[in-house]
């Protein structure tokens, strides 16, 4: 498995743009194929927030996750 790659800020926006896109597509009178790609996008932006790792920034090397050092003054 590999670390974690996101950062707080893109973990909340990639959540609220998972979320939003899912209930777009569930609220769509007929599911097309267009439909359930949306909701497959807006799965992976889903567990993308949840985990806050993502395969696409680790295949590429990019990372925003900064973690939390203690401050020992």
């Amino acid at each position: 498995m590999f670390e974690r790659n996101l950062g707080n800020i893109e973990r909340v926006i990639r959540l609220l743009f998972g979320i939003g896109f899912g209930f777009w597509a569930f609220s769509q009178p007929y599911m097309n194929p267009i439909e359930w790609f949306v909701i497959a996008i807006s799965l992976m932006l889903i567990l993308n927030g949840i985990f806050s790792r993502c395969f696409i920034w680790w295949a590429l090397g990019l990372n925003t996750f900064k973690p939390v050092t203690p401050n020992c003054d």
